[in-house]
């Protein structure tokens, strides 16, 4: 299963109405409405960090 990241609905990858790849990752799409919203916008929906970015490595001090 695949949740697509525009509209949250969970989909069967096989049966995605379409799909890009992103950052490296893979994103599918219940409508090519989601797609174009996607594709028009990507790091608003996408679930990676912009390039450039540093992950997730630094700490604010919680143990």
């Amino acid at each position: 299963m695949a949740t697509d990241p525009v509209c949250k609905m969970q989909i069967e990858e096989k049966q995605a109405a379409a799909k890009v790849e992103y950052a490296g990752q893979m994103y599918h799409f219940c409508s090519e409405t989601c797609h174009k919203t996607f594709t028009a916008d990507p790091q608003k929906y996408a679930s990676v960090p912009p390039h450039g970015s540093h992950g997730g490595s630094h700490r604010h001090g919680h143990s």
